[in-house]
């Protein structure tokens, strides 16, 4: 394998958050793994709203990974949604022929 996920040799937890129960509580889709690297980072961005945010991490992954997503690392627990990280950001990054080989997902 070469290219950029080549270098994913971690492993996040994912899921998307699908709605809300009737006491505001998040409701989660399917749990999924996969392959990326996680590094820490300490990068001021913007997150979709516009407002600035010092980023914690950065993790590099080839998975549909959005914004509506919540991301648990190795260790982390997964009944616990107060463990779940939040992306303020996601950045796309495409061949040249349109195709996106991997995301950067900002925590």
């Amino acid at each position: 394998m070469s290219g950029p996920a080549a270098r994913f040799r971690q492993l996040v937890s994912y899921a998307e958050v699908i709605g809300r129960d009737a006491w505001g509580t998040p409701q989660l889709g399917p749990f999924r793994m996969a392959a990326a690297r996680i590094q820490p980072s300490r990068k001021l961005i913007r997150d979709a709203q516009g407002a600035e945010f010092v980023a914690s991490f950065v993790v590099y992954t080839a998975a549909p990974i959005t914004l509506r997503h919540r991301l648990w690392f190795p260790g982390d627990d997964l009944s616990d949604f107060n463990h779940a990280r939040r992306p303020a950001a996601v950045d796309d990054y495409v061949d040249g022929a349109g195709v996106v080989r991997y995301r950067k997902v900002w925590l």
